[in-house]
């Protein structure tokens, strides 16, 4: 019994200290990470008065748990790992809850220090959050000038022809120059002139909203690029360039950027006759500029051609030019948050060309040759001028006003032979542009804001033709054109307005807009004697639109995905007075739009985006008078008020993984449009008469596009691949056939192979290659095009001082015809150390081509034509920098 009772005791006193012992058991638990992700393996210390008394070590995802032995009233958790500075913080007992203390680390990366020198290893692209860094020294080779030449060859950013940047995919919404809009649509000021030398990094952006209010309120797909500047209190950089070559070549270039608290300014004057254009203004080809591209809606547009100077091969080779330009521009901070914006540009160019060409016109029922020489001459000068002043002082209230003018003048020349008619060809065009624009936003709330604008525009291009002789267009009665007078007029008036709420994981957006266009033509075609050919040969149209549409939209997103839905319910009513009729058509539709997206990972992702559209008909559609266009041209017009419908699908996946220089992308694109306009057209070896005509008749067209970017480590070596294929269905009329069926489809490949040898040399090779076909089944007519490029370079380069560039271009224009040309050009660079002057010794078509052929196809006729060249020369160039 006594046995029996002290047995209970003893099993009392344990139960009793089991209890003390868990009453005092504590458990510390949490993470350990860095900038970059978790950190593994790291030691974790518990200390008391610097004397460890427990030890762990975190887990492979970063996880640690500790039950405590010491019931200290306060003790120190230190946290250790190689790479990182240590971390140490107090605990005491009253910050445990229910005995667990969740305490998370994270931990800064160390930097070593050898004799007060830092070692730090920059990464080629490091990517957080929505911002994508790169460090233009990781991919300069030393033949960089400017800030183009750099951007095309960083991962995921592409430059179109006409200078528009995209990045991973889309075009730019601003150039920013360190955050600031300095540029806004012309952006290709700063990207073709500002010297790389000047930028310490390049920064694509994501989800980039310009406007500050409305961050975290409104979805934003839009992309930009931010150029990050080297740093100074106050910045002044200038460069200034002088060359001159043999065949009286000559080039000069000053430049200048200016960054301080108060002000950021670019200046640009050039003046060169060996090619270049550094302007964002394109004279000499069908390329629309970006400003142009922006402000389509509001610009009068012209109808007589003022002649094409495109080519294939780069402007260095063919573009006989005399060009200067001249462009200001400045940002002001007036006052603490408000800013002053003024870019003023002048340009003015002389550009030369002599042309041949021989096509062959065939269908089922003619067989012909068009014999033409051309003899081009064309000077452009443009003015061009633009006031922001933006404000910004109230927290919840901002507004800015925009004042655009823009007056270009061209005079062109061609004197043709036109199947042995010889012809003396003057066109003269006139183009103004004024816009005013008034912008505000008003934030409600955290998440609430609205936003409007009210935009005017007026502009007007007037135009003539003056052939000597006239064109023959019917022998019979002595129907002959002498000149071509023609002038479009264009009102644009447009309000705006936009609702925003933000709600968890969804954004609302209700956006209204009603816009008023009211475009005239007035036109005639007079014969040698200054008489009108008759009614058929003239317009006086007055074309006019009122348009109201309510746009809602709703967007979800979520971590893994993102879904935004919205419709246009848009009312149109539209007025056409022509000579001979007058006709009003109102209507009432709803247009839908779907987009989503689903993210496997950071890295991958895949988007699906549907919209529906019903376009308005277009001036240039919309009136009946014949108008000449060229010496041999002619187009008019059976128009109707329909509006144009297209469903449009696109399917992308994305692999994104800049960290190992590893970019994927591959593209479904269809388009349906269930009516058009086509072209009827009569052809004959004097003339080219177009009209187009509206029809519900259905076209469509396929598109595949693949893109990537691989650095493939083993062969230090970098590869390029952009690829698309295109197949696509219309119809037309020729010479008064029934309506052919035409079948394109084309195929391009562009391969870039880049690799580094040993330390000194970079090896590039670019491959191109091009085929297309067009097919009419019904006319059993296959006409088919191929083309292969092949451009090598290679770089040496010895530190910073002297590198040098040689690169051959092999080009086959058309391979069916086994005429191949070879183009080699070459660049030496030196800078004495310590001094901030350079020399170049430029060298351009060396092996001195001075005729370029080229072919090219259509549904019903092939045509080969050459152009002339610039001729070898050698530049002896040098640079002043301060």
């Amino acid at each position: 019994m006594n046995l029996h009772k002290q047995n209970y005791k003893l099993l009392l006193v344990f139960y009793f200290l089991l209890f003390l012992s868990s009453s005092f058991s504590q458990t510390i638990k949490g993470t350990v990470t860095d900038s970059i992700g978790a950190v593994p393996f790291a030691n974790i210390l518990i200390k008391n008065k610097n004397i460890i008394k427990q030890y762990t070590k975190t887990n492979e995802n970063g996880l640690y748990s500790i039950l405590l032995k010491d019931n200290s009233d306060s003790l120190y958790v230190e946290v250790t790992s190689f790479p990182h500075l240590s971390e140490a913080k107090l605990i005491k007992k009253t910050d445990f809850v229910n005995n667990e203390l969740e305490l998370n680390f994270k931990l800064n990366k160390k930097i070593n220090t050898i004799e007060e020198v830092l070692i730090v290893k920059k990464m080629p692209i490091t990517v957080k959050n929505d911002t994508t860094t790169y460090n233009p020294n990781s991919f300069k080779d030393g033949t960089e000038k400017v800030i183009e030449d750099l951007l095309k060859k960083l991962p995921g950013i592409t430059v179109e022809n006409n200078g528009e940047i995209k990045f991973k995919g889309k075009a730019i919404k601003k150039m920013l120059l360190d955050g600031d809009d300095l540029f806004d649509a012309n952006y290709t000021i700063g990207s073709k002139n500002i010297s790389v030398d000047m930028i310490e990094k390049v920064q694509g952006l994501e989800n980039f909203d310009e406007n500050s209010l409305l961050k975290g309120i409104r979805d934003s797909e839009d992309v930009a690029l931010n150029i990050v500047l080297k740093k100074g209190k106050t910045d002044l950089s200038a460069n200034t360039t002088l060359g001159y070559g043999t065949n009286n070549r000559y080039y000069g270039n000053l430049s200048g950027v200016l960054v301080n608290k108060k002000m950021k300014g670019f200046g640009i004057a050039s003046y060169n006759n060996i090619g270049q254009n550094t302007s964002p203004y394109d004279f000499d080809s069908e390329i629309i500029s970006l400003e142009n591209l922006k402000n389509r809606n509001s610009v009068a547009p012209t109808l007589i051609n003022e002649g094409s100077f495109y080519s294939t091969l780069d402007n260095s080779f063919h573009r006989i030019n005399n060009n200067f330009y001249t462009s200001l521009n400045s940002l002001n901070k007036m006052y603490k948050n408000s800013n002053l914006k003024l870019n003023l540009g002048y340009y003015t160019d002389k550009l030369q060309q002599f042309n041949q060409s021989n096509t062959t016109v065939f269908s089922n029922t003619t067989n012909f040759q068009i014999n033409e020489i051309n003899t081009l001459s064309k000077k452009p000068d443009l003015y061009d001028f633009k006031l922001l002043f933006a404000n910004k002082e109230k927290l919840n209230f901002h507004w800015e006003f925009i004042s655009k003018f823009n007056y270009s003048t061209v005079d062109f020349n061609d004197f043709s032979s036109n199947n042995t008619v010889v012809q003396n060809n003057i066109v003269k065009s006139d183009s103004y542009t004024i816009n005013q624009q008034l912008n505000s936003t008003y934030k409600i709330s955290e998440n609430k804001a609205l936003i409007s604008s009210i935009i005017y525009a007026k502009s007007k291009s007037p135009q003539s033709l003056l052939t000597s002789p006239g064109t023959i267009i019917v022998n019979s009665n002595n129907l002959i054109a002498s000149k071509q007078n023609s002038e479009f007029i264009k009102d644009f008036f447009n309000i705006n307005l936009s609702y925003y709420i933000s709600k968890n994981k969804f954004k609302y957006g209700i956006h209204s807009s009603l816009f008023r266009i009211e475009n005239s033509l007035q036109s005639i075609l007079l014969n040698n004697t200054n008489q009108s050919l008759g009614i058929a040969f003239e317009n006086k149209t007055n074309y006019k639109i009122d348009n109201f549409n309510l746009n809602p939209v709703l967007v979800f997103n979520e971590k893994k995905y993102a879904i935004k839905i919205g419709a246009n319910a848009t009312y149109n009513n539209i007025i056409l007075k022509d000579i001979n009729v007058t006709e009003n058509k109102s209507n009432l539709f709803i247009t839908p739009k779907f987009y989503a997206v689903y993210k496997f990972t950071k890295k991958k992702s895949v988007s699906f985006n549907y919209v529906f559209n019903q376009i308005l008909p277009e001036e240039d559609n919309m009136f009946s008078g014949i108008v000449q266009t060229s010496y041999r041209g002619f187009v008019s017009n059976n128009f109707s008020l329909e509006n144009l419908k297209t469903h449009s699908y696109n399917l992308n996946f994305s692999h994104n993984d800049f960290f190992n220089l590893t970019q994927f992308n591959i593209g479904l694109s269809h388009n349906y449009r269930p009516n058009n306009y086509f072209y009827n057209t009569i052809i004959n070896q004097n003339i080219t008469v177009s009209n187009r005509f509206y029809a519900n008749v259905s076209n469509k067209d396929y598109g595949l596009n693949i893109s990537g970017e691989k650095y493939f480590h083993p062969l230090r070596t970098t590869f390029q691949l952009n690829s698309n294929v295109n197949v696509s269905f219309d119809n037309n009329i020729l010479n008064n056939s029934q309506t052919r069926e035409i079948r394109n489809e084309t195929l391009f490949i562009n391969f870039v192979g880049r690799r580094k040898l040993k330390e000194n040399f970079v090896f590039e090779n670019k491959v191109s290659f091009l085929n297309n076909n067009s097919i009419i089944e019904k006319e059993n007519i296959k006409n088919n095009f191929q083309s292969l490029n092949n451009q090598t370079k290679i770089i040496y380069k010895t530190n910073n001082q002297f590198n040098a560039s040689i690169v051959g271009n092999l080009l086959t224009p058309n391979l069916q015809d086994n005429n191949t040309y070879f183009f080699l050009e070459s660049e030496i660079n030196y800078q004495p150390k310590n001094k901030k002057v350079s020399y170049s010794l430029l060298s351009k078509n060396l092996t001195n081509n001075k005729i370029f052929q080229t072919s090219s196809v259509s549904d019903y006729s092939t045509t080969i034509s050459s152009q002339n060249l610039i001729e070898r020369y050698i530049m002896f160039k040098i640079t002043f920098g301060f």
